[in-house]
């Protein structure tokens, strides 16, 4: 069986793929699909080397470049025809954590015609509203009807942020009351900005401007967004910083606190965006922050636009 695994929610991403590893039997074969020494072959070898006397196989691959971008049918053409006539005892998952697959490829379309896609979006606000009551109840977490209703409230339907911050209440001793909530949870503001970050990165500045609009309304002035976004920069320069010590990825989310998901976008972020950058990057936003202060000839919200064009630039 061949699967395609994306979505909005992590969190459901991670539970589905432990599902169907946990009724299937076999080896587990791990491959990073973004990574340049990713080999074509050796996939097709942890997927057609079953020997008579194995179980099977299960074959993970986490953000398959072809997936993502254009590339050059002939560099997979064994995986190609492989997934015409897939074995029946290995299973192939091919997943992605960070954003969907890109369906208007054409070799996504090859793929996808022979495979289960599996698309996890976030919740409409009823079930979720019901899925944190569930995971409240099931974690036996000691918190007031108006904690639990702003927690609902700062995770705007994002099941992974609310599992994250649900990791972090666990911990807190004594009753959980809304102040507890707003001193130790993420809000989704603070997921937006950083959705803004990642869409520069990937050249898309109408969605940047969507996420921009979208936060403007939710805060106060720019000023607001500003600031969120100067975190998310700072936090991009502490990753980078702790990597380039040769840190662990255990050893940065024990230090960071952040949930592998978080971690992960991160990495993915700063594939492109070097800490050289995001020094640069925090200047010009501080020198923005100036001007909006004592130059009123042009809209905050153009000012700032024009930043996140100049930021697209630099990327």
């Amino acid at each position: 069986m061949i699967y395609i695994i994306q979505g909005q929610e992590p969190c459901f991403i991670k539970e589905k793929i432990e599902e169907i590893v946990s009724s299937s039997e076999g080896e587990i074969r791990s491959f990073d699909g973004s990574d340049k020494n990713f080999s074509i072959a050796e996939l097709m070898e942890a997927c057609e080397g079953n020997s008579l006397f194995s179980n099977g196989t299960i074959v993970l691959v986490d953000q398959p470049f072809f997936l993502v971008k254009k590339c050059d049918e002939k560099s997979i053409a064994e995986l190609l025809e492989y997934v015409k006539r897939p074995l029946y005892d290995t299973q192939l998952i091919f997943y992605t954590y960070v954003d969907n697959f890109n369906s208007k490829l054409k070799i996504y379309k090859q793929i996808a015609s022979n495979a289960q896609v599996i698309d996890l979006k976030h919740l409409d606000y009823k079930n979720f509203s019901n899925y944190v009551r569930s995971r409240i109840n099931e974690e036996k977490l000691d918190i007031t009807s108006d904690a639990s209703y702003l927690l609902n409230t700062i995770c705007k339907r994002d099941a992974t942020l609310f599992n994250a911050n649900l990791q972090i209440l666990k911990l807190y001793p004594g009753k959980i009351d809304p102040k507890a909530v707003n001193k130790l949870c993420t809000a989704s503001d603070d997921n937006d900005s950083f959705e803004m970050i990642n869409a520069l990165t990937n050249k898309d500045l109408s969605k940047a401007i969507s996420i921009e609009r979208r936060l403007l309304s939710q805060t106060d002035s720019i000023f607001g967004v500003i600031g969120l976004l100067a975190n998310q920069l700072r936090f991009l320069y502490q990753i980078a910083y702790y990597d380039s010590l040769n840190m662990s990825r255990k050893q940065i989310l024990e230090t960071t606190g952040v949930n592998e998901y978080r971690l992960s976008k991160a990495n993915e972020t700063l594939k492109v965006l070097k800490k050289e950058k995001i020094i640069e990057l925090l200047k010009k936003l501080s020198d923005l922050d100036v001007t909006l202060k004592t130059d009123n000839s042009i809209s905050e919200q153009t000012r700032f636009e024009v930043f996140l064009l100049e930021f697209l630039k630099k990327v």
